[in-house]
Formats: structure tokens, sequence, C-alpha cells
């Protein structure tokens, strides 16, 4: 399966999530909407993987209509107002965890 570019509505989220992460982290969509987040971690001695475990971000259906009907003002402040979720979400979160656990956040 090959992953999507961002559309609109999940760029506008990743904009507003992106300092969150390091400034190397990728993020692709996913056919269902979802986003994947992850960003490499090689040559640093705690790794044991080359990529941090992955981030999957999923959104209730009704925060991602309210984004389709939503301005570019509109979107980057709705997006903004779930960050608080996401870091919730994050809490535990260890990229260098030696048996990988996925991390799935779900915004809404």
């Amino acid at each position: 399966m090959q992953p999507m570019v961002l559309d609109p509505i999940r760029t506008a989220f990743w904009e507003a999530f992106r300092h969150l992460f390091p400034a190397h982290a990728k993020v692709v969509q996913t056919a269902s909407g979802s986003m994947i987040i992850s960003w490499s971690i090689r040559g640093d001695p705690e790794a044991r993987f080359p990529y941090a475990t992955p981030i999957t971000v999923r959104f209730e259906e009704e925060l991602t209509r309210a984004m389709e009907h939503s301005d570019a003002e509109q979107r980057q402040k709705l997006a903004q107002r779930q960050e608080p979720v996401l870091r919730a979400g994050m809490v535990g979160y260890d990229p260098f965890a030696a048996v990988p656990k996925a991390r799935v956040i779900v915004l809404g």
C-alpha cells in the first residue's frame, strides 16, 4: 500500500502539531485518513531500531466534517484546539522502546 500525500485537513493538523516532534519527523496519510508520524533515530546510542516507534493519529468523523466546512483560519484554530489531546495521548510514549508498542491517538 502506497502512503498518500497529506490532504489540506491533515496538513492543517500537521502544521499545528509539528513543533511537538523532531525537525526531521516525517508524516504520511493512510487511505483511511489517519496520519502516521515517525523519524529516524539512527545513530542515537539508545536506539535499537532505525526509526522511532510510529505514532498513528486518527480523526473522529465529526472533527473531519467540521474541518471540511471551515476556511483556512478556522481549520488552524480547530487543529490547535486538539493539541492538548495529542499531548495527553503521547504521555509515556518511548520512541526507543525495546519492544515497540504502537501508539494510536484519536482526535475528535
